[in-house]
């Protein structure tokens, strides 16, 4: 334990915030209290739109449901690297952890009306959009109970029941779909309102 003598000085020498030693009423929000965070310095640079705002309200409710959605997926993640490595996923096993923040933000961003399609890492994705653990589950190993009725596999996630198009497997093909179904809400939005 010598070699930890050094850092477990440095620690010592650390002064806790009196903050940090008050009543838990004090340290904790309720709820529904809103929160104000602020990004600091932030500079935005925006091309034909505005720039979003420095500061973002949101509740102690709202950031806990994010950081399940993202701890879920982590697990669901670092169960199915385990699984792939002892063979038990066939082919390929393209993972999400350590982007969950992007499916979350992206998906509190949108609406279940939303279409929304990705690339090959797409296992997080479909979690959010409606799929369940066991879906995800099912369709890596091949089972007919899977987001893709077991044929997609890692790369070709699919539900349009929860307008989900999918993962693609090759680099950038999400692009013109991504367009075709943009297009296509155009097209198909009734008059007069926004697609």
């Amino acid at each position: 334990l010598g070699y930890l003598t050094p850092m477990l000085r440095s620690v010592q020498r650390i002064k806790c915030s009196s903050a940090a030693f008050a009543a838990p009423s004090a340290r904790f929000f309720s709820s529904s209290e809103p929160i104000t965070v602020e990004l600091g310095d932030a500079v935005f640079e925006t091309h034909n739109c505005e720039a979003p705002s420095s500061t973002v309200t949101t509740t102690k409710e709202e950031l806990l449901t994010y950081f399940k959605q993202m701890y879920t997926m982590r697990r669901m993640e670092i169960t199915n690297d385990t699984e792939y490595k002892a063979r038990n996923i066939r082919g390929f096993c393209h993972l999400y952890d350590g982007q969950e923040a992007i499916a979350s933000g992206m998906d509190a961003a949108m609406t279940m009306e939303d279409s929304w399609i990705t690339s090959y890492r797409c296992h997080c994705t479909a979690l959010l959009r409606g799929s369940s653990i066991e879906n995800v589950f099912a369709e890596l190993f091949g089972y007919s109970n899977g987001t893709s009725k077991g044929k997609g596999g890692s790369m070709h996630f699919y539900s349009k029941e929860h307008n989900f198009y999918g993962g693609q497997g090759i680099v950038g093909a999400q692009v013109p779909v991504g367009a075709g179904l943009a297009f296509a809400a155009k097209y198909s939005a009734p008059e007069g309102q926004p697609s």
